[in-house]
This record gives structure tokens, C-alpha cells and sequence, in this order.
């Protein structure tokens, strides 16, 4: 049976169990230092990570440099602020969408006789494709820039990011995550996102589901 690993992160919440090849990678996000409390599957107590020998190498390698601080306790992005981010993406993703569509994707009239639902479907299809499109841009967009930058070019203009809750990088996977999430937000008429005004630590309904935060960068 594989060992596995689970850790105590710095929020205070257990994580895992994983791998110890995905253990090493959360080394490298900075989500595991030499002091994290870790468990190990053939052993029934918690030890500091840096006593696995199997880790020292990876600890070794990715604290012999200065290590950031840490982002745990850092500002969360308010409401408005998060809207101005999401203005700036809007209006990014509409240049984008003009781009593919020229101004046709701007410009819908429907015909003046609609008889049959044979009728519809010169309308129907191409409104279809756009759709699509527009979604598989989006997801790219999003994914491809929460997952290498930790933030869509609204919130690096407004100086924001999104973080897991101990404060390290999301990574490709949760931010696809994410973005399925915020398609549930949007069907709560935007209450999902409305929530943010209201609650302490800022977080909408799409980061209560996947377990991150939009805090300012440091």
C-alpha cells in the first residue's frame, strides 16, 4: 500500500492525505516548511516536516533562499474593489470577443418573420456558437491567468490575487475549480458574489466551495 501524507496547514486545518510526490510540490507552493506538523500513514504521531528525511532535500533546497513572507493574515479585496477588477476584466474580454466576432457579435437582429421553429435555426446555431466560444475563452482566460499568476489582469491592476487559505498559490487545477464555481455564483443572480459586502473575510460563494480567498498582494 502507497504511504501517504497528511499536514496541518497554517491556518490550522488538516490536509491531505496525499502522495509524497504531490507532498514535495506543496513544499515549492509554500504551503509545507521544515516547522509544518506532518503525518505519515505507517506512523501514529505528528512530526515536524524537516524530521522526514525523505523531505530534507526538497525543504533544503527551497528554504536555502530567502523565503516570502508569509500572506495568511494579509488584507482581503472588498466589494467594490472586486467589482472594479471584474469591470476591467469585462471590458478585456469584450475586446477579445470583438476580435473573433467583429462587430456582428454587437449587432443582433432577428429577422421580422418568424413562422416556424425552422426559422429559428439560422438564428439559433450561430448564437450557439458564440456561446460556446465565449465560454471556452472565458475558461481560458481565467483558468490560464488564476493558475500561473494567481490573478486575472483586473485584480493586477487593483493589486489583488487569489490564494488558498493557508496562503499559497492555487495552481491550474483549483483555478479551473474555481471558475466551474463562480458559474454557480452567477445562478444565484448574484447573491454568490453579493455575499462578499457582507461577510468579514470577504469571500464569495465560489471561494466558500473551493477554499480560497482574494487578499491584496505583499
Amino acid at each position: 500500500m502507497e504511504t501517504t501524507y497528511k499536514i496541518i496547514g497554517a491556518d490550522g486545518r488538516e490536509y491531505g492525505p496525499v502522495s509524497l510526490a504531490e507532498l514535495k510540490t506543496w513544499i515549492h507552493d509554500g504551503r509545507l516548511v521544515g516547522q509544518t506538523h506532518v503525518w505519515r500513514s505507517d506512523q501514529t504521531t505528528w512530526l515536524p516536516a524537516a524530521q522526514y528525511q525523505e523531505l530534507q532535500p526538497e525543504i533544503g533546497q527551497v528554504f536555502s533562499s530567502p523565503a516570502p513572507a508569509a500572506d495568511v493574515e494579509s488584507e482581503p479585496v472588498g466589494f467594490w474593489m472586486r467589482v472594479v477588477a471584474y469591470v476591467i476584466d469585462y471590458i478585456l474580454l469584450n475586446a477579445i470577443f470583438y476580435l473573433i466576432w467583429g462587430p456582428s457579435s454587437f449587432n443582433f437582429q432577428p429577422p421580422p418573420n418568424i413562422n416556424s421553429y425552422a426559422d429559428l435555426m439560422p438564428i439559433l446555431m450561430p448564437l450557439l456558437k458564440q456561446m460556446i466560444v465565449g465560454m471556452i475563452v472565458q475558461m481560458i482566460y481565467y483558468v490560464g491567468m488564476n493558475g500561473q499568476f494567481g490573478a486575472t489582469v483586473g485584480k493586477l491592476v487593483i493589486g489583488a490575487r487569489i490564494v488558498r487559505l493557508d496562503g499559497s498559490r492555487i495552481g491550474f487545477g483549483l483555478a479551473f475549480l474555481r471558475w466551474l464555481a463562480t458559474i454557480l455564483s452567477g445562478l444565484t443572480c448574484g447573491i454568490g458574489y453579493l455575499i462578499v459586502a457582507f461577510r468579514e473575510d470577504k469571500r464569495a460563494l465560489h471561494d466558500l466551495i473551493v477554499g480560497t480567498q482574494v487578499i491584496y498582494r505583499r
